[in-house]
């Protein structure tokens, strides 16, 4: 195994008090922060830390970056004192899952146990944690404490990108972070971003992969942030929705990834039962956000104005229709072409 180019975050000790942040919808459930909202979060949103070692290229918190520091993909992120977090969180009713989303700097295997301690004291819902790999004994005492489940920002389909795009980290140590992840808690959640210079082909079998192995995946689309160091459009809708619909049919095994057909690394055939295909469409989860159970993520990789990549909150008949043409400008799938006059039936 290589060496981190960074000091490993091991057995550090708590030497600081470190901000909590909340993301803008979450500080609005919770009363901290006043503003409408179209859909609220079902999970608390909060990050641990103030700026990351990391260098992730397309990351607002890398340590190289120079967009606004408030923010992770488009969401702002204000610090508010811990204390008035947690008596907000006690006997919160509208929140279903809190999720600790962290940075990487020296102390926070023990700044994040002590976190969850004080949040499990006050609230019974489950807790999942976002980290980069940390030794296998903190995940131990992160259980103990009272996280349910650990996520895990893979973010890339192949090594090469990988390398490319998430410089200090090591593509090898990920995977066998998630099998200690496995080991201990038994179940994990890895993300994986569409936009990243990938094929479809090569997502695919990697989210075959991990399934196989009995993780869940949630899928992320690239968001173009100013001031980080990758400079890429965001990804074609289109292309983003045939992706959704064949990530859904791998988690619900209604299809493998190794025998749907591409060419020249995009996904041109699913080779899925109908019934299931008009199913899916007809009910649009596989376009709704993905991920841990109750994380819906409103508007973190979408501007207001759209497109909306992850849908948050079931889709009306209007955004049923609109993802179907969505995808249909991408995956020249014929059953899905077949389908079409099925599913207009559902137009208002």
């Amino acid at each position: 195994m290589q060496t981190q180019p960074f000091p490993q975050i091991i057995e550090a000790e708590k030497t600081a008090p470190v901000p909590l942040r909340l993301s803008l919808g979450s500080a609005i459930v919770l009363g901290l922060h006043k503003a409408a909202m179209e859909v609220a979060p079902t999970t608390l949103y909060t990050m641990l830390g103030d700026r990351c070692m990391g260098a992730c290229r397309f990351c607002a918190q890398a340590r190289d970056s120079t967009a606004d520091p408030r923010l992770l993909s488009r969401v702002i992120w204000p610090a508010f004192d811990l204390e008035d977090v947690l008596s907000r969180l006690d006997g919160a009713p509208m929140v279903r899952r809190i999720c600790v989303q962290t940075l990487r700097y020296p102390g926070l295997p023990a700044d994040l146990v002590a976190l969850v301690e004080r949040i499990r004291a006050v609230n019974p819902q489950p807790i999942s944690v976002c980290m980069n790999p940390v030794q296998p004994e903190w995940l131990v005492r992160l259980k103990a404490a009272g996280v349910e489940r650990v996520g895990v920002g893979l973010d890339c389909a192949t090594e090469e990108i990988f390398r490319q795009v998430k410089p200090g980290f090591h593509w090898d140590r990920y995977h066998q972070f998630l099998e200690e992840i496995m080991r201990i808690f038994g179940q994990a959640s890895v993300h994986l971003i569409v936009g990243l210079g990938e094929r479809d082909e090569a997502l695919l079998h990697k989210i075959q992969e991990v399934h196989d192995q009995g993780f869940s995946v949630a899928l992320f689309a690239f968001t173009p942030i100013r001031g980080t160091r990758l400079r890429r459009p965001a990804p074609e809708i289109g292309r983003y929705r045939a992706l959704q619909l064949a990530h859904y049919l791998i988690a619900h095994d209604q299809a493998r990834a190794e025998a749907m057909t591409f060419e020249q690394g995009r996904l041109v055939r699913l080779q899925a039962s109908p019934l299931v295909l008009v199913e899916a469409l007809r009910e649009g989860a596989p376009f709704r956000t993905s991920g841990c159970p109750d994380c819906n993520r409103p508007l973190y990789n979408e501007h207001p104005r759209g497109p909306r990549y992850n849908y948050p909150a079931p889709l009306s008949v209007r955004e049923r229709l609109q993802t179907h043409r969505e995808l249909l400008t991408y995956l020249t799938d014929p059953t899905l072409a077949e389908l079409e006059t099925v599913l207009q039936e559902d137009r208002p």
